[in-house]
C-alpha cells in the first residue's frame, strides 16, 4: 500500500487513525445519547466529564487491547515503533473527543440550553461521519453526487445509533 499523497503517512497508518476516529465518533454518539435520555447528567459539567471519560476510556482500551493482542499473536511486546503508531491512534480518538467537547462548549457559549447543546454535539458527531463518507468518496474519485450519497450513508449509521438508543430505552 502506498503512502498518502497529501500527508506522506503510510496508508495503513492513515487507515488505522481514521478507523479509530470513526469508532470514537460512533461510541460517543451512543454514550451521549444514552446519558442524555436516561438523565444520567444534570448539568453541563457532568456531560463534559462523561465525554472526556468516554474518550479517554476508548483510547486507553484500544491501547491496552493492542498491547495484549500483540503479545498473544506475535509472542512479544510492542516495539517502539508499534507504540508510536498506537500513540497516533490514541490521539485520533482524543481529537474526536475534543471536537465533541468543543461543539458542546460552543453551543453553551452561544446561549443554548443543555438539551440544545447536547443536540449540537450529537449533530457534530453525525457530521463527522458524513464528512468521512464524502471525503472517502472523493478520494476514490467518485462523482460529487455519489460522494454525497456515501456521506449520507455513513451519517445514517450515527442516526440509526441515536434511534436505537431512543427506541430501546437508551
Amino acid at each position: 500500500m502506498s503512502d498518502d499523497p497529501v500527508t506522506g503517512a503510510p496508508h495503513r497508518q492513515k487507515l488505522a487513525e481514521t478507523t479509530m476516529a470513526i469508532y470514537a465518533a460512533i461510541t460517543l454518539l451512543g454514550v451521549i445519547a444514552a446519558a442524555s435520555w436516561k438523565g444520567i447528567f444534570v448539568d453541563e459539567v457532568e456531560l463534559v466529564v462523561i465525554i472526556i471519560a468516554t474518550t479517554v476510556t476508548v483510547a486507553v482500551a484500544h491501547l491496552w487491547a493492542a498491547a495484549a493482542a500483540h503479545r498473544l499473536v506475535a509472542g512479544s511486546p510492542l516495539t517502539r515503533e508499534d507504540w508510536r503508531e498506537e500513540g497516533r491512534l490514541f490521539l485520533s480518538v482524543l481529537l474526536v473527543g475534543g471536537l465533541s467537547v468543543g461543539a458542546f462548549l460552543l453551543a453553551q457559549i452561544i446561549g443554548l440550553e443543555l438539551a440544545g447543546s447536547v443536540a449540537i454535539t450529537l449533530l457534530m458527531l453525525v457530521a463527522v461521519l458524513f464528512v468521512v463518507g464524502v471525503v472517502g468518496g472523493r478520494r476514490e474519485q467518485r462523482t460529487w453526487p455519489r460522494s454525497l450519497s456515501l456521506g449520507l450513508i455513513d451519517a445514517s449509521i450515527g442516526i440509526v445509533i441515536l434511534l436505537v438508543k431512543v427506541t430501546f430505552g437508551a
